[in-house]
């Protein structure tokens, strides 16, 4: 007996030893609908080197690209609610594609759990530097003067930039033609060119257009200025009172995740958005970091999934 005893008191601990690591070296996946390189896929890069270590566990970045962030969350709607998996998805493909496309395997509200709003990215509205307009006013003006003769770019039928172009368009009566490509690199690049005329997208990807000279920045889409643009004045200071489309970033996970399991997971990602390092990355790259708890996002996420919405129906746009 005191032989059994003396090898369990010396086995425990090491079971118990070994079953903690085993937990600290536990994989979890961060599962992003959109390919590498893509500002989502560069925001959840960060998200993980941070996140991670603040879970104590290991997270990795799995691409899962399709039907404009869709597809990764029909996949993640489906797997298992224990808090392994994880998605960062845009407001496109939780508040705009459900109203875009007739079959969709998920319900934004429904089927996640909302763990935490992370950044947003304003739109900003850009016009080819040959075109004679330096203000929206401007802007306005000459298409009303000029009609049939004005086109406007975006990366695809149904993106934020074609629904926020959508909108202005019917708050201020004026007409242009839609000219969707696959991307914003070629939607900017014939911007600058002058194929098209005038363009939204997000300062990541307008950022070295706007630097070559080419194109140039007439209003951003968010009620407030973007930091990294100052001079640079909103739609609402422009003449549209209130216009306040901004395209949005969060985190989810499977319906039914553990209640526990869901305010750990949002303390650490909100702790980590607070972050001077990680909210200084977000701001580079055009963006605003965007920190809040988890019943804060599911309340945001309601009302944005109403909203979009009714931009969509507005707009006409349907996508198979």
């Amino acid at each position: 007996m005191r032989i059994a005893s003396r090898i369990l008191s010396v086995a425990l601990p090491l079971l118990f030893a070994c079953a903690s690591a085993q937990a600290q070296n536990e994989v979890g996946k961060l599962i992003v609908g959109y390919p590498p390189g893509q500002s989502v896929d560069v925001v959840a890069r960060l998200l993980v080197e941070r996140l991670g270590p603040a879970l104590g566990r290991t997270l990795i970045v799995e691409n899962m690209p399709g039907q404009s962030g869709s597809a990764a969350l029909a996949a993640v709607a489906r797997l298992p609610a224990d808090g392994s998996a994880l998605t960062l998805s845009a407001s496109a493909a939780l508040a705009g594609n459900p109203f875009l496309y007739n079959k969709l395997r998920y319900d934004s509200v429904r089927d996640f759990e909302p763990i935490g709003l992370v950044y947003d990215a304003p739109l900003i509205l850009m016009v080819n530097s040959k075109l004679p307009v330096d203000s929206f006013r401007e802007l306005v003006a000459y298409v009303k003067a000029h009609p049939g003769t004005i086109n406007y770019s975006s990366p695809g039928n149904g993106s934020v930039s074609h629904l926020a172009m959508t909108e202005v368009m019917r708050r201020t009566g004026i007409a242009m033609t839609h000219v969707p490509y696959q991307g914003a690199a070629k939607s900017l690049t014939d911007l600058a060119a002058g194929e098209v005329q005038v363009s939204f997208d997000a300062y990541a990807g307008a950022q070295p257009f706007l630097a070559g000279g080419k194109v140039r920045a007439i209003a951003v889409s968010s009620s407030e200025r973007l930091s990294a643009m100052p001079a640079i004045p909103t739609l609402s200071e422009s003449g549209l009172d209130g216009f306040d489309l901004v395209p949005w970033v969060g985190m989810l996970a499977p319906a039914g995740t553990p209640a526990p399991t869901v305010e750990k997971l949002s303390q650490a990602l909100e702790k980590v958005v607070r972050s001077n390092e990680f909210s200084q990355r977000i701001v580079m790259l055009g963006g605003r970091p965007r920190a809040s708890s988890a019943e804060a996002f599911k309340a945001f996420l309601r009302s944005e999934v109403i909203r979009w919405g009714a931009v969509v129906r507005e707009s006409g746009a349907k996508l198979e």
